[in-house]
């Protein structure tokens, strides 16, 4: 159990930023946005470079503001409307506001598709860093892409100055050993404690097994710790990490951790990486073990909170990133493929499974009626799936049309980010075992506030043989491998916002 948590643990601090490049079609649902850099003002003009985050696409911009109210930008001394990209600010007010509209078409899928968003951002005369404004997209669908809260204190006040003297506190202090008896009983060892980097209000629990790299069972004398960012896959790129370990001969304990401040000026976000070593003061007591074979030891420290500092000399490496990436949105790496919405646009489909059949025969006077219910499971056939699962799907009422029946969907679990449908109907052949599945779904991977939802036919065939069983005059058929799935293609597939 505790190797397994430990690779749970070592998943989640893998940085997006080591991942390949996504192409232009995640980039642009995922960061439709421009930043603004060089921006300048004289008496009757207003001068920019703009970068589309997207796509790359650069230009420079000029807009006159000699007349009160917005003004039209033009691009390298031209009239913008040639170009995909409009733009205009208003300064009667301090600060300026910068508008923003353009459409750019990707081609590096399957299928082209082209992109329309149009975002505002507003800066203050005297702002000198880039300037981030942030899209909506308003073609191939409308959406708003949900952007991470980021790390954790990335953006508390204070997070850069206190950090320059690294600081943490150390709770929640447990040793266990307890050797192996004969072999009758494996040896235990077990180290816990609860670190907090005050600078950012970041808690790490740590446990035995990180083993250097976070996946092999090292041990104590090396730990794997994680915070707010193992329960929440909503922290962006660049998640907290914290590696420590504990040494039992010498009581020694160290610690070292990266975290991220963007306090003082979001588009200079930093990267902070310290570390720090103490020797713990432990109270142990021992006891021998029930067979009275070896002696077992637990210790605690005494006193129970122990503050652990980088020392007054040692400031933390840093790092500046590019601006706002704390807070951007993760577009998903080609190596992870496509989630929920990617895969509805791209390559629709559906991977079923748990196929059962049920007849039940019942005798009324001198008739005799036989009844078939079916049942399966199904999934969206994206590649990026996470801890998903199929969602089972029971025979409803009949439908309007004849051999229609309404899907009864089984529970979810709560789950925020479903791969099936939230309607759907079906249609099922005995003979022929042909499957056909209308459904709708929706996908709130970019936009969790509004889904893109979806709608389609499937068509397939369960081409597996099946094993029935009959009990009191009711007939149970499954496939003989239970673990037998199909894929089936979603045909005429059309989309749009909630």
């Amino acid at each position: 159990m505790r190797l397994l948590l430990a690779a749970a643990f070592a998943a989640v601090l893998v940085s997006a930023q080591d991942t390949p490049t996504p192409g232009c079609t995640a980039q642009s649902f995922s960061i439709p946005s421009w930043l603004l850099d060089n921006v300048a003002y004289t008496d009757n003009a207003v001068s920019f470079d703009v970068r589309n985050r997207a796509t790359n696409y650069t230009a420079s911009l000029v807009c006159e503001t000699a007349e009160a109210g917005v003004n039209a930008c033009s691009i390298d001394g031209e009239a913008s409307s040639n170009d995909p990209l409009e733009a205009s600010v208003d300064t009667t007010e301090d600060p300026t506001v910068f508008s923003l509209t353009q459409s750019w078409s990707c081609d590096d899928r399957e299928k082209n598709l082209t992109f329309t968003a149009t975002g505002t951002a507003s800066a203050l005369l005297n702002y000198t860093s880039p300037l981030l404004v942030r899209g909506s997209l308003t073609a191939p669908i409308s959406i708003t892409p949900s952007y991470p809260a980021g790390p954790t204190g990335h953006n508390t006040p204070g997070c850069t100055s206190r950090s320059n003297s690294p600081s943490w506190t150390l709770t929640t202090i447990h040793y266990t050993d307890e050797p192996a008896v004969g072999n009758s009983t494996a040896a235990y060892e077990n180290f816990n404690v609860l670190i907090t980097n005050p600078a950012i209000a970041y808690q790490a629990s740590c446990i035995p097994g990180g083993g250097g790299n976070g996946l092999d069972d090292g041990g104590v004398a090396h730990l794997t710790c994680a915070g707010a960012e193992f329960q929440s896959g909503f922290m962006g790129a660049y998640p907290i990490g914290t590696k420590a370990g504990f040494d039992p001969v010498e009581k020694g304990f160290w610690l070292e951790q990266t975290w991220f401040c963007d306090d003082e000026d979001a588009a200079r976000p930093i990267q902070l990486t310290s570390s720090a070593s103490t020797t713990l003061p432990l109270t142990c007591t021992t006891s021998p073990d029930p067979t009275n074979q070896t002696t077992n030891t637990y210790c605690v420290s005494d006193p129970p909170t122990i503050t652990l500092t980088a020392g007054d000399d040692i400031h933390p490496n840093i790092t500046t990133l590019p601006p706002y990436v704390l807070t951007d949105s993760i577009p998903i790496p080609p190596s992870r493929g496509d989630g929920c919405t990617l895969t509805s646009l791209f390559e629709p489909g559906w991977v079923f499974s748990a196929f059962q059949s049920v007849t039940t025969n019942t005798t009324t006077g001198d008739s005799e009626e036989e009844k078939e219910t079916v049942s399966f499971e199904m999934i969206l056939a994206a590649q990026d799936i996470g801890f998903q699962y199929p969602i089972p799907i029971y025979q409803g009422e009949a439908g309007d049309e004849e051999g229609w029946w309404a899907c009864e969907i089984g529970a979810d679990g709560g789950n925020g980010l479903p791969l099936w449908p939230y309607e759907c109907r079906f249609k099922w052949d005995g003979e022929t075992k042909g499957l056909v599945v209308d459904a709708k779904w929706e996908c709130k991977d970019l936009d969790l506030e509004h889904p893109v939802r979806f709608s389609g036919i499937s068509t397939s065939v369960v081409n597996s043989t099946l094993t029935c069983e009959t009990v009191n005059g009711q007939s149970t058929c499954s496939t003989t491998d239970p673990g037998y799935s199909w894929s089936a293609p979603i045909e005429d597939v059309t989309w749009g916002a909630e």
